[in-house]
C-alpha cells in the first residue's frame, strides 16, 4: 500500500513538473531589437527629415506639435510641390517604446499629405507598428533614436480597406539642438 502511494505521488509530481516545464512562456512585447541594417533611404529628388521633440503633444488633424507629456517623432518627405508627414506619439519615459494597432487606432500615429496641385485621395493610418530604441549617446553627437515603422494607410471615408503601406527604418534626431 505504501509503495503504491509513493508511486502514485511520484508519477503525479513528475507529470505536474512536465506540464509546468512545457508551458509556453508569454513573450514580453517590449523584448525587441531594432538593428541599424537596411535603413530606408530618401528617394532620389526628394528631401527627407527624421526628427523628434521631447515633452510635446500633437494638436489637431494638421498636427501642430505643442508642449505636452509625450515624445513626438515625425518623418517628412518633400518632393516638388508635395510633402508627406508621418507622426508618432510615444511615451517620454524609458529608452524604448512600441506602438501597435490599438495605438494607431487611438490616434498616436498620424499621416498627413499636402499637395495643393494634386487631386489625390486623403489617407489616414489604419494599423501598424512602430518600434523605437534610444541610441547610446557619444560625446561627438546629439542624442538620437532608431525607429522602425510599418504603417498601413486607408482612404478617409472608406470602410477601412488597406490602400498603401509605408515602411520606414531610420535615425531620428532632436528638432532643436
Amino acid at each position: 500500500m505504501m509503495k503504491n502511494a509513493f508511486k502514485t505521488t511520484a508519477i503525479l509530481l513528475i507529470t505536474l513538473a512536465t506540464l509546468f516545464a512545457c508551458k509556453k512562456k508569454t513573450e514580453d512585447p517590449m523584448d525587441f531589437v531594432v538593428d541599424n541594417q537596411n535603413l530606408t533611404s530618401c528617394p532620389l529628388g526628394t528631401t527627407c527629415h527624421f526628427q523628434y521633440a521631447n515633452d510635446a503633444s500633437m494638436d489637431g488633424n494638421w498636427l501642430n506639435v505643442t508642449i505636452g507629456q509625450h515624445r513626438i517623432f515625425w518623418a517628412r518627405l518633400s518632393q516638388d510641390y508635395s510633402t508627406r508627414w508621418m507622426y508618432f506619439q510615444a511615451p517620454m519615459n524609458g529608452d524604448k517604446f512600441l506602438l501597435n494597432d490599438a495605438d494607431v487606432q487611438a490616434g498616436k500615429v498620424k499621416f498627413v499629405s499636402s499637395c495643393p496641385t494634386c487631386y489625390g485621395i486623403e489617407l489616414k493610418a489604419l494599423r501598424g507598428t512602430v518600434k523605437g530604441i534610444k541610441v547610446a549617446k557619444n560625446n561627438a553627437e546629439h542624442e538620437k533614436w532608431l525607429l522602425e515603422s510599418n504603417i498601413v494607410l486607408t482612404a478617409i471615408g472608406s470602410s477601412d480597406v488597406p490602400y498603401d503601406t509605408i515602411y520606414v527604418k531610420q535615425y531620428y534626431y532632436p528638432a532643436i539642438q
